[in-house]
């Protein structure tokens, strides 16, 4: 082998193994550990969103979400948070200790990701994901 090809071998080789650690590196420091997700029919985007707010139990996690019930918006101006299937009819308020007993954790080493499958009405699922530090996703599908 001459020795151009083998130097641009090394070089091609070093490149993707930077190109391979940046790739890591990204997805450790995203807050969920990947990327948002995309759309897909009758799914998505999933929306992230940064809160000032310290979330130290699920308890912490559930008040957040009663004190903003309403008050939470996205982009377009549109509530994005409807806990419908916490109702016990599509008038009655939601039933907040219904929302507590579902409420799932992970803990990455780091922080602690409180975890939420709800549906708003006519929707098929939503994930609402929100790490101690603030940082929420939502993600779900509305129609079939």
């Amino acid at each position: 082998m001459n020795k151009k090809l083998f130097y641009a071998i090394i070089i091609v080789s070093i490149i993707a193994v930077i190109g391979f650690g940046y790739n890591i590196l990204r997805y450790s420091l995203d807050p969920f550990g990947a990327p948002p997700k995309g759309t897909s029919p009758n799914c998505g985007p999933e929306d992230r969103y940064k809160f000032e707010v310290t979330i130290n139990s699920k308890e912490d996690f559930v008040n957040f979400f009663k004190s903003s019930e309403g008050k939470l918006l996205d982009q377009y101006g549109n509530k994005w948070v409807k806990f419908d299937n916490f109702r016990d009819s599509p008038q009655s308020e939601v039933n907040w200790n219904k929302v507590l007993s579902e409420v799932k954790t992970k803990n990455t080493g780091i922080k602690t990701i409180y975890v939420l499958k709800y549906n708003p009405f006519t929707c098929s699922g939503f994930t609402l994901k929100m790490t101690s530090d603030g940082h929420v996703s939502v993600y779900g599908c509305c129609g079939i």
